[in-house]
């Protein structure tokens, strides 16, 4: 009989079979996700053509155009959706860091750099058979990505609507541009460009989005890309 390699509880559940298909994402999750990928990828597009002012769709104001449309959806789809879905289905364990997190992250560190063995890897992903649901699902580089990339996404679009305004006004509303120009006075106290901020923030979606799509892709993670998709995944089980 099998056992899983995860999380047991007091009474074990045999299972008479070597794998185990459980639930990872929900529709809504999978959903949030593609969506959010789609709009990530035409929105670093449409500002690396700003950046580099090479037009391969249209001419400077159709590009500007499209970027501040998929800027608005990303932070209605991420700044709203995403913590409604995180609150309808009470997921804050799963994307808020621990100290615990803190601890492993510094860990794998060590681990990365071959101070510590690949054994102390810590594990991060465990499924309840008894409870059939996830007791921790997410690596805790991810936890803290989950937030980082809402402030993120905030600093990139303050900077990007107040840049946009001071090359072209009269796109956005005068008093959001006041009120973003109020949040971003410290970077002139600090003779901080706000150019400089925004291609800052432009680089770590690209950075951080290059590497999820890594990690995303080699064999270790096809489970939970799959389950991405599907919804499902195969966990497997060992012998007791």
């Amino acid at each position: 009989m099998y056992e899983t390699e995860t999380l047991k509880t007091e009474k074990k559940t045999k299972i008479p079979e070597n794998l185990l298909v459980v639930e990872r994402y929900k529709r809504s999750q999978r959903i949030h996700h593609w969506i959010h990928v789609i709009l990530m990828v035409f929105f670093l597009f449409t500002g690396f053509e700003l950046f580099i002012k090479m037009y391969f769709v249209g001419d400077y104001h159709t590009t500007r155009t499209l970027h501040l449309i998929f800027s608005a959806f990303i932070g209605f789809w991420d700044l709203i959706i995403f913590p409604a879905i995180v609150i309808k289905f009470k997921k804050y364990g799963e994307i808020i860091p621990t100290p615990r997190d803190f601890l492993d992250m510094f860990i794998i560190f060590l681990c990365a750099i071959r101070i510590l063995p690949d054994s102390k890897y810590p594990h991060y992903d465990y499924y309840n058979v008894d409870e059939k649901k996830y007791v921790m699902k997410y690596h805790p580089a991810q936890k803290v990505l989950s937030l980082t990339n809402l402030f993120a996404i905030l600093a990139m679009g303050v900077t990007g609507v107040v840049l946009s305004e001071q090359i072209n006004p009269g796109y956005v509303p005068s008093i959001i541009v006041d009120i973003f120009n109020l949040i971003l006075l410290p970077l002139d106290w600090f003779a901080i460009d706000i150019r400089l901020v925004h291609f800052f923030v432009f680089l770590y979606f690209l950075m951080t989005t290059m590497v999820h799509f890594y990690f995303a892709i080699i064999p270790q993670n096809r489970e939970r890309l799959r389950g991405m998709v599907t919804g499902k995944e195969k966990i497997p089980l060992k012998e007791k």
